[in-house]
């Protein structure tokens, strides 16, 4: 097996779970996470954006959002979404692994 296989299969056996601080809500007919601001030096975002950063989400991406329970690894949360939106979602795993990535990068999430 090819190292990048192996790498692979490594992300898509990871379980990620939200974090329990951000909150998902519909704004302006779209949907976004609710980051709080919580650091010492967000006091002047804070006077422009109020107690929250947000995030938004298109469609796609609410629905893995959701599906980031802490009982899915990413390989169970790439078939959910192959069976809902097809080939629209190609390349799925490529695409899946960047954006929970991402999230965990801004610590919206963890793994278990």
């Amino acid at each position: 097996m090819s190292k990048e296989i192996s790498q692979l299969n490594d992300y898509l056996n990871l379980i990620p779970i939200q974090n329990e601080n951000i909150e998902m809500k519909e704004e302006e007919g779209s949907l976004a996470l609710l980051v709080p601001m919580d650091s010492p030096l967000d006091f002047l975002a804070k006077r422009l954006h109020g107690k929250h950063r947000r995030l938004k989400l298109d469609e796609l991406g609410a629905f893995v959002w959701a599906l980031c329970d802490g009982k899915k690894n990413i390989r169970e949360i790439g078939e959910a979404v192959k069976e809902v939106y097809g080939k629209t979602a190609e390349p799925i795993y490529e695409r899946l692994i960047y954006f929970i990535l991402e999230l965990k990068k801004r610590h919206l999430l963890t793994f278990k």
